[in-house]
């Protein structure tokens, strides 16, 4: 009886000793290399987000230095564009005198006129209406062309000057964009510097035209007098 109440005591710690390797592979293992190296590529990550935030934010630097206005339209808002007449209809306003819509262009014409004139009002009462009119003619087409060259000339010069503040501001521009609106606004003055040369050519050539033509109606009117004039001489029965 008593052999069997040691026994099993004793059996309980054996069977004990026996599980102990069992119960120490249950407990949980730190891999601390695993750690580290996890930490390691954690930190990595960061790095190449932090790189892409850069590059990303140094894209949309470009982006925006590149696209959008500059305010360039607005340059040289003052400057006059439309000092020549546009077509035949305006360009015969100002050979009669006629302000329209260029009334510094007119005022010129009359102020070219004043200088040029010789004859009196009073000398000019004493001729015949016809050549009245053809004074008057000559006046106003000689006129307009002086004013169309002294006022062409005076915008010229503005729109050099304009050219050259254009070009002195690149330097100033603050990126690419403006540089390049900058750039573009040269070149639209420049070509509309050419196109108001060449529509002074066409405007001399077409006062030439009318100072032709209206030579051509004198030298009519001229015939057409000699005619009436044979006809007051003939002879009386």
């Amino acid at each position: 009886m008593l052999k069997r109440r040691w026994s099993i005591p004793m059996l309980g710690l054996l069977l004990a000793a026996a599980n102990l390797p069992d119960a120490q592979a249950a407990m949980p293992v730190v891999d601390v290399r695993a750690i580290a190296q996890m930490v390691q590529e954690i930190r990595t990550l960061q790095d190449q987000l932090a790189t892409a935030r850069d590059h990303l934010t140094q894209a949309r630097q470009t982006y925006q230095s590149m696209t959008g206005s500059r305010g360039m339209e607005r340059l040289l808002s003052a400057t006059e564009r439309n000092y020549l007449p546009a077509d035949w209809a305006e360009l015969a306003q100002a050979l009669q005198g006629v302000s329209g819509s260029h009334s510094a262009l007119t005022s010129l014409q009359r102020t070219a006129m004043a200088d040029n004139a010789v004859l009196t009002t009073a000398q000019l009462g004493y001729l015949p209406p016809d050549i009245r009119a053809q004074v008057d003619a000559e006046r106003h087409a000689t006129a307009l062309r002086q004013a169309i060259t002294r006022d062409a000339l005076a915008n010229t010069s503005n729109r050099f000057r304009a050219i050259q503040q254009l070009t002195d501001a690149i330097p100033r521009a603050a990126d690419p964009k403006a540089v390049l609106d900058l750039q573009a606004r040269i070149q639209v003055e420049l070509g509309m510097l050419q196109n108001e040369q060449t529509k002074l050519q066409i405007l001399e050539q077409a006062a030439r035209a009318d100072e032709a033509a209206r030579r051509q109606r004198d030298w009519e009117t001229a015939v057409a007098g000699q005619g009436r004039f044979a006809t007051r001489f003939r002879p009386q029965p």
